[in-house]
């Protein structure tokens, strides 16, 4: 294999126990499955959760919001399961068992917000599979076996068709990277991945109310970015943006977007933050001057121009490594304006 080649899988070095998989499997076998996202297949493709935004029952993967990733019920059914991820000592994002039956297909899509630069990355720990199901990631053929924990480059185009007479059963792992995640690669991995920019997970910082309050004001978010601040709504209703205002709730910074709290922000430098729901690739900065916030600035790293196209599974147009975008203020605003009650 090629260095390209060779980068769009990586088998890491732990195994896992297929007898013990399946005995948690089985513990789960009257859990309702949920179809997945996308419409690059018919609904045959399901999930149920193990680790999500909130712990809720559900199969979306990462997205701004309220709450923090946690264990769900179903975790705390699989002993082995939750061992498992205990022992990836990286944070996770959604961890998901994915089901695909015989007939099922996956059609070619990608997964935009996967890779080092946006600072996610997927893994995956077979547990039934088949040499009759033929899973692609960027036009080659995978042969991963059951137990085995595997990287995939999914921001590569990729498919799954399942032509054998079984359930191809799948946990998949979103974990955001830091030095314990970097050292299951080989070091040519990590070294080429460097080169293009890693965005590793960062400690929160403490703050105080009184401080918070500081970063209190309103700004515009035009509708090309409106994607990665909004989940679960047609596309066509965000075309025409939106107004995020930052306010204090429960001690914490929320961005309300059209008066409605979508996300919190998580202080990691004195002007940056990151969104409660999403890597560190993408960060809100707040430039400050005589006091006031003159700028708001959005950073995003390795993420497609075409926000739209990609929610959809679709590449369309450039990649852009690294961007800056300010974000107009909304002049003529007070800090309370618009904020619910109890929110400052």
């Amino acid at each position: 294999m090629n260095a390209i080649s060779a980068d769009a899988a990586v088998k890491l070095p732990q195994t896992y126990d297929v007898d013990l998989l399946l005995r948690d499997l089985q513990t789960l076998r009257d859990v309702p499955t949920a179809p997945q996202p996308g419409p690059y297949h018919k609904g045959e493709w399901t999930g149920i959760a193990l680790h999500s935004l909130g712990g809720k029952d559900s199969v979306f993967p990462s997205s701004p919001g309220m709450d923090r990733y946690q264990e769900t019920e179903n975790l705390r059914q699989t002993p082995y399961f939750k061992k498992i991820l205990e022992d990836l000592k990286c944070p996770k994002e959604v961890v998901r068992i994915l089901f695909l039956p015989p007939g099922g297909h996956i059609k070619d899509h990608f997964d935009f917000h996967t890779n080092f630069q946006f600072g996610i990355v997927r893994l995956h720990i077979p547990i039934l599979t088949d040499p009759g199901v033929a899973f692609i990631i960027d036009g080659q053929r995978m042969n991963w076996k059951a137990g085995e924990l595997w990287y995939g480059d999914f921001s590569r185009v990729h498919s799954v068709k399942n032509d054998s007479q079984i359930v191809r059963v799948h946990i998949v792992i979103d974990v955001l990277i830091n030095d314990y995640l970097l050292s299951l690669f080989p070091e040519d991995f990590v070294a080429r991945r460097r080169a293009e920019g890693v965005s590793v997970t960062r400690e929160t910082m403490p703050a105080s109310e009184a401080d918070l309050r500081r970063f209190i004001c309103d700004f515009k978010i035009p509708g090309e970015y409106m994607p990665m601040f909004v989940i679960g709504k047609p596309l066509s209703t965000l075309v025409k943006g939106a107004v995020g205002s930052v306010r204090l709730m429960d001690g914490e910074l929320t961005v309300m977007v059209n008066n409605e709290p979508s996300f919190r922000l998580e202080r990691v430098s004195d002007d940056t933050f990151s969104i409660s729901g999403l890597p560190p690739g993408i960060t809100l900065q707040f430039k400050e001057e005589d006091h006031v916030i003159r700028e708001v600035a959005l950073n995003m790293k390795g993420l497609p121009k075409d926000l739209y196209s990609a929610r959809l599974g679709m590449f369309q147009g450039p990649s852009i490594d690294e961007r800056r975008v300010s974000l107009p203020l909304v002049e003529g605003t007070t800090p309370a304006a618009g904020a619910a009650p109890g929110v400052l």
